[in-house]
């Protein structure tokens, strides 16, 4: 006889969605910020980006509109090679324009 244990398996589920996002947050949080090459900013951009992410499964199926500001910095390096990439917020605001990438950084 098998017996089905449906709050046990919700009780499993929300353990491995915890897992899951605090190993995201490790992840994010220990990338190194400076994720260019090394060179002269030349131009910054932000950008309000939205897109559509689905959470659930089975009957529990939903989807949510996810909007937020991406911002880029294209830089120059030595040999003249344009290179644009994204920062997060903190590197976009401390890097002005012709100053050096990565050491503009929290200057």
């Amino acid at each position: 006889m098998t017996r089905s244990y449906p709050a046990l398996r919700r009780a499993l589920a929300g353990v491995g969605a915890g897992l899951t996002a605090v190993a995201l947050l490790l992840t994010v949080s220990c990338t190194d910020s400076t994720s260019g090459p090394a060179g002269r900013v030349v131009g910054k951009e932000r950008e309000f980006e939205c897109h559509t992410e689905r959470t659930g499964t089975g009957t529990k199926k939903q989807t949510r509109q996810v909007c937020g500001w991406e911002y880029e910095l294209t830089t120059r390096d030595k040999d003249g090679q344009e290179h644009e990439f994204e920062v997060p917020l903190y590197v976009y605001r401390d890097c002005r324009h012709n100053s050096a990438y990565p050491s503009c950084i929290d200057r």
